[in-house]
Formats: structure tokens, sequence, C-alpha cells
């Protein structure tokens, strides 16, 4: 107990004493392929009678100053001491999103589950650091899966402490934890959105790069998605360096804001082609500048509206109790200060 809050302690240190440099993401992206990436089918406020379609929503919790600097060079520094060194692995930030084979994730997995012996599904190219990979499963198996690791391997007081609060309210615990499931040090990224859903028990995260070349999405839960699946998980995108793996919209827009977007979700308590719940979470960024709110609703539901942040950046944990039509799609769109329509997602 006395090491989890030692580890507290100083993650809020480190972050009054090195406050984090402001980010412009307008500058970075060059190019990008669309992506997409679906979590699972949900019910929410009860037991599932039906399943609805997949939908989208949106939630913001800006987090950046007004100043625009040009995103910089990775800062090369000591390793941080709440983590040890991954053999044959950078640490820090050079361990984002890194581009290896097969074989390197599978001997970077069993660093971390030296238990399972199974193979890794999915073959190159495509694997990355940071992303999460299945194990082959057989009738009558477990599933399983690994969050390729970076280079950060937590001490065992990290790990405790994100045990401990798989759910934190503050920012830098919320990046702890994320540190912790991806085994890269995330505790000197910088927050660019968040939101948080009781009803759903998940937290959504966006964070940059201390060089602002790399983006990460973190999506917490203390829940498992199956019998040792749990439902948190990373997703890492290289901005200088997108790909069709990465949730870029239109592929042949090449600007430095280009449209991005994932989410995934779902609803249920159907009945006769009436659906009672509705949950969604996923994040993105929206390319129009004048774009200042994000507008959701299916069915019957009522209008949510979240803001907009600096630089495009959001996250949404979503939920409605409304009445729908089994075959409706969520209406999701970014409106500008007069209300106006400038991105249908």
């Amino acid at each position: 107990m006395e090491d989890v809050e030692v580890v507290s302690a100083e993650l809020h240190r480190l972050a009054d004493s090195e406050p984090l440099d402001p980010f412009d993401t307008n500058r970075v992206v060059e190019r990008g392929r669309r992506g997409r990436r679906r979590r699972k089918l949900f019910g929410v406020g009860g037991a599932v009678a039906g399943v609805a379609a997949i939908a989208i929503t949106a939630s913001l919790l800006p987090n950046l100053s007004s100043a625009k600097p040009e995103p910089g060079v990775a800062e090369h520094k000591p390793q941080n001491p709440l983590f040890l060194p991954v053999p044959g692995v950078p640490f820090g930030e050079a361990g984002a999103d890194q581009r290896i084979t097969k074989a390197e994730a599978t001997r970077r997995c069993s660093l971390r589950y030296p238990e399972e012996k199974r193979p890794l599904q999915g073959g190159d190219p495509g694997v990355r650091s940071g992303h999460l990979m299945m194990y082959d499963v057989k009738n009558g198996q477990k599933f399983a899966q690994c969050i390729v690791p970076g280079g950060d391997k937590p001490t065992a007081a990290l790990a405790a402490a994100a045990a401990k609060d798989p759910l934190p309210v503050s920012s830098a615990d919320k990046l702890r934890n994320c540190s912790v499931i991806a085994w890269i040090d995330l505790t000197d990224w910088q927050v660019v959105a968040s939101d948080q859903s009781k009803t759903l028990g998940r937290a959504e995260l966006v964070a940059i790069s201390p060089s602002g070349h790399k983006v990460v999405d973190c999506g917490l839960s203390a829940d498992e998605e199956f019998p040792g699946v749990a439902e948190s998980s990373t997703s890492f995108a290289t901005l200088t360096n997108l790909n069709g793996s990465d949730p870029v919209l239109d592929p042949s827009d090449r600007s430095v804001r280009t449209d991005m977007y994932v989410a995934g979700g779902g609803g249920g308590g159907c009945t006769n082609g009436i659906c009672t719940t509705y949950g969604m979470t996923g994040w993105g960024r929206v390319k129009s500048k004048a774009a200042t709110t994000i507008r959701i609703r299916i069915g019957s539901s009522p209008v949510y509206k979240v803001p907009v942040g600096q630089g495009g950046w959001f996250a949404f944990t979503w939920s409605t109790k409304a009445k729908y039509n089994i075959k409706d799609q969520p209406k999701v769109g970014a409106y500008d200060k007069a209300g106006k329509l400038v991105k249908k997602f």
C-alpha cells in the first residue's frame, strides 16, 4: 500500500514539476489511408435482448494551450525510474508504434506472459508495438490477448497502483494505467482528449507524444470482454507516417489536419425491432477549424453535445436509454458556432 501511494505521489510531482509543452497537430499529418477499428457490441443497463447496429458519438476534454509550437524531436533522457528496461527494445516514445515482425512480437509477448505458449494470430507485415494481438484459440480454450510491449516494463509498485484504481479520475493516473497496459511510458505525454462514463464503466483518452509525432488512444475498463481478455487496450499511430491500418477517413486527403475517426459499440434491449439501450466509445479528429461542437442522437434520444477542442481532437464514451428502431444509425456531426453542419461522421 505504501508503494502504491509513493508511485501516485511521484506521478503527480512529475506532472507539476515538468509541465508539458503545448502542441499543435495542424502541422504533422502528411499522408494517411482509411482505417477502422470496431469494439464489441454491448448492452447498457441490463441484459441484452437484441442487438442494434454499430454507432458513433463524441465527448471531449480540451487540454491544450493557445500556443502553436512546431513538433520537435524526441528528447533524450534517462528512463523513468517507475519502469524497467525491456531487453532489445528502446524505452519511451521510441518504443511506441514500432513496425516489427511477428517473431519479435512473439518474443516481447513471451516476456510479458511467459506461461502463454500459443502462437499469436496474424502475421507480417502490420505488426506494431503498443497494439493488441490475440493468441490462437481452439475449442474449449480461454481467450487471451497481448498488447505488444514497448520498452518500459512497469515496476511492481506501478502495476499495483494501476490495479487498485482501474478507472481513475485524473489525467496523470489515466496515463499511468495506460503505460502499464502498453509497457510504454506515457507519463510525459500530453492529454488532448478524455471522457469517462459511469454507465459504461469505461474511460477513453487520447494523448500526444513529447515530440508531437505520435498519438495514442487508450481505453480503460475494469471489466473483461471475454474470460481472460480485458477490455482495456491501447492503439498508437505515427502522425508523420500514417498507413492503411490507421483511422484516416479519406485516403486521398494528404492535408496536415485530415479527419480521423474510430469508434465501436452497440445496443440492445430489443423487442419486436424496438431497442432501448445504446453505448459507444471512440476517438478522432475534426479537420474543419470552424467546428465547435459535436452533436449526436439516435431515435428519440436527446441531442448529445460536446465541444471540439483545439486541434480538433475528441474522445467519447456515450450511452442512452432512449428508444430507437433496430435499423436506426446514430446521427453524428460536427457543427460550427452558427449551428451549420461542417462534417458528418
